[in-house]
Formats: structure tokens, C-alpha cells, sequence
């Protein structure tokens, strides 16, 4: 348990495909929040769906896997329950910056959006002060 504590984690980036598909989800559902999904939120999540697809999985498969658990599920707990469990503080800002990303891409910041992003960062435990400074500088 202690040793569980103290173990380093990989970066997002280098993790494993289901943990990089929790950040994916988290970022269909920011970019949905909104009502609409415009070229460039598709883009960024094109991008993201393939950094992380492998020989097996195309990255179209990724983001078709990602939209079918964002229609069967109506909560975000267990996409938060699995952040909470698995990521370091580091890799939970590299999420809440890939989110900022997101939102900021097309240059309009919808309430609906960034109401989301704080409450993902609340439930992901990063206080409000946290969020709000990678919100700037990621800006």
C-alpha cells in the first residue's frame, strides 16, 4: 500500500490505451457540452484518438468506441472514479490542459464548456485555483 503511494505513474501519453480512452471520453463530452461538435473540436480528437490507436485499433475505432460509452452511460462518475484511482496530480493537469485545449481551439469559450471543465476538475480533485491557472496558461 505505502509503496502504491510513492510509485512513479506514466505520463498520459505512455499509458495504457483504457486510460488514455477516460481522457478521450472526457474530452467528447467537453466538446458536446456545447450542443454542436465543429471541424476543429473533431480534429483535436482525431488527433488525440490517434496518438493513442495501435495496429489493432484504428483510430477510428477509438472514437467510435468513445461515442458508443458516451450514448450507453449517462454519468461521468466512472470516467472520474478511474482518474482518481489511477492518475498522479501531474497526469490530472495534463488532462485538464488537453480539456482547456479543446474548448479554446475554436475561440469561443461557451459557459456550458467551461462550467464543465471546472466541475471535471473538482471531481478529479484539483482545486479551483489549479484549474484556473492551466486554464491561463494553456490559453
Amino acid at each position: 500500500m505505502i509503496g502504491r503511494l510513492f510509485k512513479k505513474r506514466a505520463p498520459i501519453e505512455k499509458a495504457g490505451s483504457e486510460r488514455v480512452d477516460v481522457v478521450l471520453r472526457l474530452m467528447f463530452e467537453i466538446a458536446m457540452s456545447d450542443g454542436t461538435l465543429d471541424k476543429s473540436e473533431i480534429a483535436i480528437l482525431k488527433k488525440r484518438a490517434e496518438h493513442v490507436s495501435t495496429e489493432e485499433e484504428k483510430a477510428s475505432d477509438v472514437i467510435k468506441r468513445v461515442i458508443d460509452e458516451a450514448a450507453e452511460s449517462s454519468s461521468l462518475y466512472p470516467t472520474v472514479q478511474e482518474i482518481n484511482k489511477e492518475f498522479c496530480f501531474d497526469q490530472k493537469a495534463e488532462v485538464l490542459k488537453n480539456l482547456w485545449e479543446l474548448i479554446a481551439i475554436d475561440g469561443i469559450i461557451n459557459h456550458y464548456e467551461e462550467n464543465l471543465y471546472f466541475k471535471i476538475a473538482e471531481l478529479i480533485r484539483v482545486k479551483r485555483s489549479k484549474a484556473n491557472q492551466i486554464k491561463q496558461e494553456t490559453s
